[in-house]
């Protein structure tokens, strides 16, 4: 792990934060703050010092640097394996790389170098470097390939870097500018993002500039991305998403009924709310929003928050199935199956029914048991516009 110790570039030598990269950006934020720092694209904060990085990064400090940049290059770093690792460092160490934009742009061109250190099977180096090369080979290929003779060509040339890694080689694959040094490139640090935006601003004539933001996320991280735009607010954006665990019902509040970008606080709050949900979950809380006929996002992640205090089970669909599902499966009874024939589940179960102001839909049985005022008022509003749902 990166840790660097910055200060703003006009601010005494005594006024530093020490931080570890990659950091949760909430703390990296605070930390900043600490220093005078804002939100901002400007490389604004000196580099004092630089542990972690193997000697690799050792050109940084005394620069000024931008501490997202920073960030997101830590994130890319933290993502590798040792091979990756060290062939970034042996590149980073022959380029002699200053700039933190290069830096990231050097994560994405790993394939432009193959490093080996160990030269005592010239077949292995001749494969790792046809791997650096082409990144994938079939079966078949590696079969025809002689990776031995590959290998003795490579060191008789005699056109590799010596760096402390290593011996470092191109592979002839030309580097793409893949980060422009403002906007970042997409990348999904975690992997288990509950959803994607993407905020788009621009035309096809001046440039069309994107951002990505992966939900749930810090509210920061949704001002920052609109800094690195240059707009003050989301909503001066064209915004598209990618939600695979929204069903086409919330999908579609979200993205047809209303500007997306103008509602990405309620799908933020929606997407913490789809990270702790399971698939049965995930399949009743949906089975709500369709029961409740919610319209706005902001509906829907008020019901999000609140969906622990509703009741769902799959499958049943009259009062005789909730009856036997009340005494028998919900485990809140101990049942003699000697007696089953004399209960009337029935009874039970509209009983409770009433109770509880509960209603059966497609998914099964749905009851509201809160009374959380937000709720209420949602569930009292569309009682009013025509919907009937027991006592709710």
């Amino acid at each position: 792990m990166l840790k660097l110790t910055l200060r703003r570039n006009d601010a005494p030598s005594y006024r530093t934060a020490t931080i570890e990269f990659p950091a949760i950006e909430g703390d990296l934020q605070k930390a900043l703050d600490g220093i005078g720092v804002g939100i901002t694209t400007e490389k604004n904060c000196i580099v004092d010092h630089i542990t972690g990085d193997d000697g690799a990064l050792q050109q940084l400090t005394g620069q000024c640097v931008n501490a997202d940049e920073v960030q997101y290059l830590a994130k890319r770093l933290d993502s590798f394996d040792k091979k990756e690792m060290q062939t970034f460092r042996a590149a980073a160490f022959t380029e002699q790389l200053t700039e933190v934009k290069d830096l990231i742009n050097l994560t994405f061109n790993l394939h432009c170098h193959c490093l080996v250190s160990d030269f005592s099977d010239t077949a292995a180096i001749g494969q790792n470097y046809e791997f650096s090369r082409l990144m994938t080979m079939s079966i078949e290929e590696m079969e025809r390939t002689n990776f031995e003779e590959i290998g003795r060509r490579l060191i008789g040339e005699k056109k590799g870097a010596i760096t402390p890694y290593g011996v470092l080689y191109a592979t002839g694959n030309q580097p793409e500018l893949v980060y422009n040094g403002r906007q970042f490139p997409e990348y999904s640090y975690r992997g288990d993002d509950v959803a994607v935006i993407t905020l788009e601003v621009g035309d096809p004539k001046s440039g069309v500039q994107y951002e990505h933001l992966y939900l749930p996320c810090w509210d920061v991280e949704i001002q920052k991305a609109c800094c690195r735009l240059g707009v003050e607010s989301a909503h001066s954006c064209a915004a598209s998403l990618e939600c695979t665990v929204m069903d086409e019902n919330v999908y579609g509040i979200f993205t047809e009924d209303y500007p997306l970008s103008e509602h990405l606080d309620a799908l933020n709050n929606l997407a913490r709310a789809y990270r702790g949900f399971d698939s049965q979950a995930c399949a009743a809380f949906h089975a709500i929003v369709d029961m409740v006929s919610l319209k706005t996002p902001d509906d829907v992640a008020v019901l999000a928050d609140n969906f622990y205090e509703f009741i769902a089970i799959p499958g049943v669909h009259n009062p005789t199935a909730y009856g036997k599902y009340m005494i028998i499966d919900s485990g809140r009874y101990e049942f003699d199956e000697n007696l089953e024939e004399y209960i009337d589940f029935k009874r039970y179960g509209e009983q409770r029914i009433r109770a509880e102001g509960g209603s059966f839909t497609d998914y099964g049985y749905i009851a509201y048991r809160g009374n959380t005022p937000t709720v209420m008022e949602l569930l009292d509003r569309e009682q009013t516009q025509g919907m009937t749902m027991g006592g709710m």
